[in-house]
């Protein structure tokens, strides 16, 4: 057994967190990714310090980051029908 306890199995951490970062900046295309990037890798980084169990640590930053930035008065990028992938004119 070469992996810490509780870490779940995930190895590659800042792949993950990436994943989130991808999340975000679609939620929020008006800032900047580097921006993003600052704000996981913070929360990520406060959650770490206090985590008994670091399974599903990486899943949490979103939300915090996103809780965040709408307190800032950051909007939140919704899908609309035009963002969608035209799935009609393909079949």
């Amino acid at each position: 057994m070469s992996e810490p306890i509780g870490t779940g199995g995930l190895v590659d951490t800042e792949t993950a967190l990436q994943r989130e970062v991808d999340v975000l900046s679609q939620r929020f295309p008006q800032l900047e990714r580097e921006e993003l990037e600052r704000y996981v890798q913070d929360t990520y980084a406060e959650l770490e310090q206090d985590a008994q169990v670091r399974a599903h640590l990486v899943a949490v930053p979103r939300a915090r980051v996103t809780e965040k930035l709408r307190e800032r008065g950051v909007t939140i990028h919704v899908r609309s029908e035009e963002d969608q992938p035209d799935t009609a004119k393909s079949q």
